[in-house]
């Protein structure tokens, strides 16, 4: 399991999740939405998402380990409409 810590830059809303490496960036986005921790509607907006470990801008559709997304990296969210 990865320790992160999501920002959503649009909110300012800060979570401190786990996830499983295997997982999508982009799923595990649309369940925070569905349990109403982010605000984000996966098909109306779309989202940018950016490691401050790495430095750089990951693919969403990537999962974490792909993404070489580590333990207590921070991930920063900008939530932009179509």
């Amino acid at each position: 399991m990865l320790t992160l810590t999501i920002v959503m830059m649009n909110s300012g809303t800060v979570l401190d999740i786990m996830v499983k490496p295997e997982q999508r960036i982009r799923d595990v986005l649309e369940v925070l939405a569905e349990n109403g921790q982010i605000r984000y509607q996966s098909g109306k907006e779309t989202i940018s998402a950016r490691s401050w470990r790495l430095g750089s801008f990951v693919n969403s559709f990537l999962t974490f380990k792909q993404a070489k997304i580590q333990t207590e990296d921070i991930i920063y969210i900008e939530v932009m409409g179509i």
